[in-house]
């Protein structure tokens, strides 16, 4: 629900000047019909829209405004209709001026009527419009305070995984380097083995094929080059 954004500085109903019935001339500096811009913004309510689909209509800015419709129904809007219809549009502006000042004159509708009524809604749409940027600036500023924030975590969490990675590929190396000297370890203890056993075995001994110490025997075959060359 929209809140309204301002209010008059007097009571709508005593507020006479708004229904730009007065019969003078328009005055821009008049406590009846003049609209303060400033005292609108100070007026305002915190309730900045979500989306641009929640800005108030043209039509509710006015009402909000407190701008009424003229006498007889003639307001700048009604100008414009006008100036629209089928059978003015495609005049000569001389011939439009021309037949708007016939209507307003056989309506008994002064023209400083419907440029009092062009002002005050001119004056309102501008204020709403610098209302709206002003939050839509706070809250820009705010939600780039929020990315700042987010993108810092980011980092964090970042450099905290980059860490925890580099910490498993250190472990993994320290195993590879580990299991590399065990292997190397290995090859010693099976050559060892190996001496050993040429020692132990004779070279007549059973077929290879009933001898369960055939392969120590292969072994002792790999220390021994006489051994393995009989």
């Amino acid at each position: 629900m929209q809140n309204k954004w301002f209010q008059s500085r007097r009571n709508p109903d005593s507020h006479a000047g708004l229904t730009n019935g007065a019969s003078g001339p328009f005055s821009a500096n008049s406590e009846e019909t003049a609209y303060d811009s400033n005292t609108a913004a100070a007026n305002v309510t915190d309730g900045f829209v979500a989306s641009g689909t929640d800005l108030m209509a043209f039509e509710e800015i006015y009402h909000s405004a407190g701008i009424k419709v003229p006498k007889q129904g003639y307001s700048i809007a009604k100008v414009i209709e006008m100036l629209h219809s089928e059978h003015i549009r495609n005049l000569p502006n001389e011939m439009k001026r021309a037949a708007l000042l016939m209507a307003l004159e056989a309506a008994g509708v002064q023209v400083d009527e419907v440029l009092q009524d062009a002002s005050l809604r001119q004056r309102a749409i501008n204020s709403y419009e610098a209302i709206q940027r002003k939050h839509l600036e706070e809250f820009e500023a705010r939600k780039a305070q929020d990315n700042c924030a987010i993108q810092a975590e980011m980092e964090r969490v970042a450099a905290e995984y980059a860490a925890r990675i580099s910490n498993n590929l250190d472990e993994v190396a320290r195993e590879k380097e580990s299991f590399r000297k065990w292997q190397a370890r290995k090859q010693q203890e099976a050559q060892r083995i190996a001496e050993a056993v040429a020692l132990c075995v004779t070279q007549g001994g059973a077929k290879a094929a009933a001898d369960p110490l055939a392969p120590l025997r292969e072994m002792a075959a790999m220390s021994d080059p006489a051994y393995s060359h009989r």
